[in-house]
């Protein structure tokens, strides 16, 4: 009889296997870098938007409760931003019985006091985000027009690659608008 031996090999060999590891790393290192900039990106976009519904929700809230509402931004690596109908409020305090939390009325409770609450956007939750301020010692929305003082925050990502600003007109409105080197990708009109 005669010994046959398999014509045919099964498998990979242990240099073909590294063969294809070392492709996949290769495009991993490509890949990671574009990664990080898509969600840098994102995440000054979700910042610019948070920051936007928060200032417009000042401006309505100062006609609809007839009462100015004053905007603050504390600028740095903590940074935050909040409104309340007293100037100079503190986005920092938590307490909702501290007199220079960013706070407004909501209702009343059982016992007929106002009920308060928080309206602060924490910079926290945005990983590496900062933030500068154009508002010269905060800015108010009138509670009649709603108009308010010309100024901006300006989102920007760790990299300084992707910049929106949140701006605010004498007439009060709000938009977000994306400085030069941003328009093309992020989405929104240029700076002015």
């Amino acid at each position: 009889m005669q010994n046959k031996q398999a014509s045919c090999q099964q498998g990979f060999t242990l240099i073909e296997a590294m063969i294809v590891v070392a492709i996949i790393a290769v495009v991993l290192a490509m890949a990671v870098p574009s990664f990080n900039d898509f969600f840098e990106k994102n995440r000054v976009k979700r910042a610019a938007e948070e920051v936007y519904g928060l200032v417009t929700k000042a401006r309505a809230d100062s006609v609809i409760h007839d009462s100015d509402m004053s905007l603050s931004v504390t600028t740095g690596a903590n940074w935050c931003v909040g409104y309340a109908a007293a100037a100079g409020c503190d986005c920092t305090e938590a307490d909702l019985d501290a007199a220079v939390a960013c706070a407004v009325p909501v209702g009343n409770d059982l016992d007929g006091n106002p009920e308060m609450v928080l309206q602060v956007i924490d910079g926290t939750n945005f990983g590496g985000v900062g933030i500068a301020n154009d508002f010269a010692g905060g800015t108010t929305f009138n509670g009649v027009k709603g108009t308010a003082g010309n100024g901006s925050v300006t989102l920007s990502s760790p990299s300084n690659r992707w910049k929106l600003s949140v701006a605010v007109t004498r007439v009060g409105r709000v938009r977000i608008c994306a400085h030069e080197d941003s328009v093309a990708t992020m989405g929104y009109t240029a700076c002015q």
